[in-house]
């Protein structure tokens, strides 16, 4: 279809619009936009994030990623990101949760997406197809399975720190020296940060590695670079931080090294946040 066609699709009172999508190249942030339609991504290459809603969330492959209709945000695709789009009216999407979540990618809810995907958008929808859509709508409303989140301070000195931590990773300052950039004492910058984000500054900045290490792993980097690139100073230090965030190992996420053995649970793992490490701003 042609732009003009599409815009045609887009401004129609067609409930759901399905296409299939590859990104062969690897894409910048978007600038911030928002949709008319939510928006619903099954991934099955690649990597998706989103930040949006004071936060950035991380959509790998092998899930799916909630848009609501009018949340503005800004969007970046790594790891030749391919998959399913749907884009729902704003009818379909109330009740739907209203900010950007991750969803676990059920077979029903993978099976419905491609049960969409050769329906004719031209095409009144019938009673049969309606109930399938409300069966849709049951999966995008369970609880999110993976909380890939990391939240961003709106308060203008964490923010510029925040930036700062997210353009380098790797950045080895200490927290005095994070907290002299904010332009705040020691212990004003760690009840402050704390404060708005729930959870002390080095625990914050793991969470920041992981994001950044999981988008380079996306691009295919080798478990140990990424490691090294995102300020781990060894390899079992960072697996130990994964698999304590996801309840598995880089390889095993990744679906790199050995297969798994009969009998292992093949069911995607799930992201619950419990750190090991700290570097001494939870005082």
């Amino acid at each position: 279809m042609n732009t003009d066609d599409l815009r045609r699709l887009a401004e129609s009172d067609a409930p759901v619009l399905a296409f299939e999508f590859s990104r062969m190249e690897e894409k910048d942030w978007a600038p911030r936009h928002s949709h008319a339609r939510g928006q619903l991504f099954a991934l099955t290459q690649g990597l998706l994030m989103v930040e949006a809603a004071g936060g950035r969330w991380m959509f790998p492959s092998r899930r799916c990623a909630w848009i609501p209709p009018g949340c503005e945000h800004s969007a970046r695709s790594v790891g030749r990101a391919a998959g399913s789009m749907l884009y729902f009216s704003v009818e379909l999407s109330q009740g739907l949760p209203p900010e950007p979540r991750v969803l676990g990618t059920s077979e029903l809810l993978l099976a419905i997406v491609n049960r969409v995907l050769d329906w004719d958008p031209e095409q009144s929808v019938r009673h049969p197809e309606r109930r399938l859509l409300e069966v849709l709508q049951d999966e995008i409303r369970r609880p999110e399975e993976d909380v890939l989140r990391l939240p961003l301070p709106r308060q203008p000195k964490l923010a510029h720190v925040a930036r700062a931590v997210l353009q380098n990773v790797a950045d080895v300052r200490t927290l005095d020296e994070w907290a002299k950039d904010a332009g705040m004492a020691r212990r004003t910058f760690m009840r402050a940060f704390s404060g708005e984000m729930g959870m002390p500054f080095g625990r914050w900045r793991q969470h920041a590695r992981l994001f950044a290490a999981l988008e380079m792993l996306a691009q295919g980097m080798s478990i140990t670079r990424a490691a090294i690139a995102v300020g781990y100073s060894s390899v079992s230090a960072f697996n130990e931080v994964f698999r304590a965030a996801f309840g598995t190992s880089p390889q095993a996420y990744f679906g790199r090294g050995k297969t798994r053995s009969a009998g292992q649970n093949d069911e995607a793992p799930k992201g619950h946040w419990e750190w090991r490490e700290d570097d001494g701003s939870a005082e």
